[in-house]
């Protein structure tokens, strides 16, 4: 008899396959879900490096677009990435193939093809024959090592593939040993990338700490991330710069300078000097205009006189020669872009002030142009050291602040020169629309615009003591809309002294009217067939104006020129003077 066949045999074998197959699914769920990834990132991918020579820039351990360059076991970073982010007293003449640094005392310099074993007296180069910079496709790069012996950073390169850590920020500093061999992880998560093999032991720096992760950078110079399990408990440490940043000082005086401007135009005695301030009070440095660039080779025309010298320090004053730039035959870029041409007119300045006895030279380089403002500000720092050396005040003239005028880099000579000169006139000027030449809130927003860049102790605030007569046809007719004031009806503009333009309005038989938000006068009068408007400046306004300057406590005040001033003007500089 044939047994019967079992029925549920079937059912149990495909029960039992999909148990195993379940469990096997479950088994490599569990494992894929809860065992660490072993994928390896792709280092050159993951920092941005895909040239041998090319290392990635980390500033305080973050990654930037830049990239450094590795030369002969040097890095090197770009002259535009220095100048911007570093130090941006790092100057290349591209011209004459130099790079300098203007110290306090001396103008450090490395022409090119120089190395770093040839600077005597730098720190950390000895045997380094690296060059100290060079170019490459037309980029320039300045070395590391260069770089540190001026500016307080640190730097740390790595290779396979290229890291350049920038460092410039010190402090706190939470620093911990790894307890087992482990993973750096690209982010934190056992399922992340594998950046790099932690063996334990390793000090790592940790940068954020989390509830279970934490990231680090380890002494091999990744960053990722690691399970705070496998780190012991941080240590803090204090950490600091022993960079010592060189001391600019300045020859500011102890008394607040009254500056007047004396425009000559030929050789001016000592008795013409005294004639022209026999009625000045409060004064105490004359600024005559002296000099004038002459060439593009540094040279410049003088009217400087001894006996002139010797009578200003007669009546207690010091004597700040003027230098210009209004020679419209002369390239101000040609003068200053080359280091050649710099040191002639340096040099020739202080042949100068040695052979009149100046006490010091004032800068009035107007109409520079973007591409010129490094190359001015350059002069400026090589001035400023052999001003330092020789005993020299320096002082530089400078517009009301203004988004065309950022060039002239105002912090920079708030460090370099003893003085810096707010021009706080030409508030309208001769081809621009008709107003005044320096109303109460343009001063007032010079001071402060400058303020926000130099320190208070080494700003100086000119005033006018001069305005215009704006001259238009009364019969032009207007457009509808447009400003009667407008540039495109005016006739002329003529710039004339405090007295001049009080009599203009008399003669004319104007009514004046105060304005207060200005602080000036305003008059307009017809004569033979044309209408004259006026902005007055008189005592009230130039009142009004030093008021608003001796609230914020600068280094004094200037006036520009002698022999503008009305009679009473004195009167009101000598009350600030002595207030």
């Amino acid at each position: 008899m044939r047994k019967r066949p079992k029925r549920w045999l079937p059912t149990a074998i495909s029960c039992a396959l999909i148990l195993v197959i379940c469990a096997v699914a479950g088994f490599r769920y569990i494992r894929e879900r809860y065992s660490p990834s072993k994928e390896r990132v792709d280092l050159n991918e993951m920092y941005q490096v895909t040239a041998a020579d090319e290392a990635a820039i980390l500033v305080n351990n973050l990654l930037t677009e830049e990239k450094a360059k590795i030369r002969e076991g040097e890095a090197y970073l770009p002259y535009s990435y220095v100048t911007s982010m570093l130090n941006k007293r790092i100057y290349i003449d591209e011209r004459e193939r130099l790079l300098l640094y203007a110290l306090p005392d001396r103008i450090e310099q490395a022409a090119e093809g120089t190395r770093l074993s040839d600077m005597a007296g730098w720190n950390d180069v000895a045997g380094n024959n690296a060059p100290v910079w060079y170019e490459e496709n037309a980029v320039l790069y300045v070395s590391v090592s260069c770089i540190r012996q001026f500016t307080a950073v640190d730097f740390q390169l790595y290779e396979q593939p290229g890291r350049l850590y920038v460092d410039t920020s010190w402090g706190i500093r939470q620093q911990s040993a790894v307890l087992e061999d482990t993973q750096l992880r690209r982010l934190g998560g056992i399922k992340s990338e594998i950046v790099a093999d932690v063996a334990a032991g390793s000090q790592v720096v940790i940068l954020d700490r989390m509830e279970e992760w934490s990231e680090v950078r380890t002494a091999e110079g990744f960053i990722g991330y690691i399970q705070n399990k496998n780190l012991e408990e941080p240590a803090v440490s204090e950490t600091s710069s022993d960079f010592t940043e060189p001391e600019y000082t300045n020859l500011s005086r102890d008394y607040e300078i009254c500056l007047v401007w004396h425009q000559v135009f030929e050789q001016t005695s000592g008795e013409a000097l005294e004639e022209a301030l026999s009625a000045a009070q409060g004064v105490n440095v004359i600024a005559p205009t002296w000099f004038s660039l002459s060439d593009n080779m540094g040279n410049f025309t003088s009217l400087a006189d001894a006996g002139y010298v010797e009578t200003a320090h007669a009546r207690g004053l010091e004597v700040w020669a003027l230098i210009d730039n209004f020679n419209t035959e002369i390239s101000t870029y040609e003068v200053l872009s080359r280091t050649s041409t710099r040191t002639t007119l340096i040099r020739n300045l202080m042949e100068a002030v040695g052979q009149y006895g100046l006490d010091g030279i004032n800068i009035d380089f107007e109409g520079i142009k973007e591409d010129v403002g490094i190359h001015f500000v350059q002069f400026i720092r090589e001035l400023s050291t052999a001003c330092r050396q020789s005993g020299t005040v320096l002082s530089v003239d400078n517009y009301v602040p203004s988004a065309g005028t950022a060039y002239y880099d105002r912090a920079e000579q708030g460090v370099m020169a003893d003085y810096l000169i707010i021009m706080g006139y030409d508030e309208h000027w001769r081809t621009s629309d008709a107003g005044s030449t320096a109303s109460l809130p343009f001063v007032v927003s010079g001071i402060e615009n400058t303020l926000l860049e130099a320190p208070q102790d080494r700003v100086i605030n000119a005033l006018p003591f001069y305005t215009r007569v704006w001259e238009f046809d009364p019969a032009a007719e207007v457009a509808e809309g447009a400003d009667p004031l407008s540039a495109e009806y005016v006739l002329s503009s003529t710039a004339v002294g405090m007295g001049k333009a009080r009599r203009l309005l008399e003669d004319g038989e104007a009514e004046l009217v105060w304005n207060e938000e200005i602080g000036q006068y305003y008059g307009e009068y017809e004569q033979e067939g044309s209408l004259y408007r006026i902005w007055l400046e008189d005592i009230r306004s130039l009142q009004a104006k030093l008021n608003a300057t001796a609230s914020y406590d600068l280094a004094g005040i200037a006036f520009w020129k002698l022999g503008l001033e009305s009679e009473d003007a004195w009167e009101a500089v000598a009350g600030y003077m002595n207030r």
